[in-house]
């Protein structure tokens, strides 16, 4: 896989750069195996469709994010806890997500000197994803965060240096079984899960 895209690693590695808050804070469903080589499969498709490079992101890192929490220069465990409280507040059972399309979304800037990017996306639908986004935001709130107000449930691929129009593929399905508090070093390009609860029915 890592032959199909001009990868950056050395440059991050060299530079270390990273933006003025590099501590992000969000909840997502992180992509077990299954869900990344399948999400993989789609992506490598897409780069060979549409002649495209880019920046991928690291099988580990596949997930579909539900809410944000906040950018930081150093995380503060208040907010931690905050986090913590109103992720044990939510009870579902499990559910499916199911992804049919894959587009760009707009453009971005970068922080770090390098050319904009357009992140390449499956997108998804879900009555579940949804329902745990109001969940979540409720709890949230309950627990003094701010909740994200848009959701549009979507798993970035990779960051293309061009765009790519809105394509139908076969359908992929998987199966949320939880739900996680991601710290991401931004910059570092490493995510560490600060903590994980299980849906159940």
């Amino acid at each position: 896989m890592q032959g199909a895209f001009p990868f950056y690693q050395d440059f991050y590695r060299d530079r270390a750069w990273r933006p003025k808050r590099p501590e992000r804070l969000f909840y997502a469903w992180l992509s077990d195996r299954e869900a990344a080589s399948r999400a993989d499969a789609v992506r490598q498709w897409v780069c060979r469709e549409q002649c495209l490079t880019g920046t991928p992101i690291g099988l580990h890192r596949l997930h579909v994010s539900v809410h944000p929490i906040g950018d930081f220069g150093r995380l503060p465990n208040s907010i931690i806890y905050g986090a913590q409280l109103a992720g044990n507040a939510v009870s579902m059972p499990p559910f499916d997500v199911t992804f049919r399309s894959v587009k760009s979304f707009e453009r971005q800037s970068s922080w770090n000197g390098m050319p904009d990017r357009w992140p390449v996306v499956l997108l998804g639908d879900s009555g579940g994803l949804r329902t745990l986004h109001h969940k979540l935001g409720a709890a949230m709130a309950k627990h003094g965060l701010r909740p994200g107000v848009d959701f549009k449930p979507h798993m970035t691929l990779l960051y293309g240096t061009r765009p790519v129009p809105e394509q139908k593929i076969e359908p992929i399905r998987f199966v949320v079984h939880d739900f996680v508090l991601i710290h991401s070093e931004r910059g570092l390009t490493r995510y560490n899960v600060k903590d994980r609860w299980p849906l159940r029915g």
